[in-house]
């Protein structure tokens, strides 16, 4: 059977389910707590934030230098006469030689 309540029963009931919730100043104290934590963590990030930088001023330099080595390599690679060519040259060479009678200084 079901049970009347009466205005002060519930006025019971609603008392003791604000005293078991948080007051303001235990509010107040985690949510300092709270503040605190992200102070923390924000000053983490600004550090990651200033090596992330640095990371990139170093990066940006490496590739640079790449960029010259690259160019440098180029440039040699126009010089260079490759290898099947002075391969070709020596074949003819030693047939010439050989023609002529001239002992290889191999």
């Amino acid at each position: 059977m079901l049970r009347k309540i009466t205005l002060d029963d519930l006025a019971r009931m609603v008392k003791v389910g604000f005293d078991e919730t948080a007051k303001k100043v235990d509010m107040d104290k985690r949510f300092e707590q709270v503040d605190k934590r992200f102070e923390q963590v924000d000053k983490r990030f600004d550090r990651l934030e200033t090596r992330m930088d640095r990371f990139e001023t170093r990066l940006a330099h490496i590739d640079a230098r790449i960029t010259v080595i690259e160019r440098d390599i180029a440039e040699i690679r126009k010089e260079l006469i490759p290898r099947m060519e002075i391969e070709d040259i020596m074949a003819r060479l030693s047939l010439v030689e050989r023609k002529l009678g001239i002992k290889s200084g191999k």
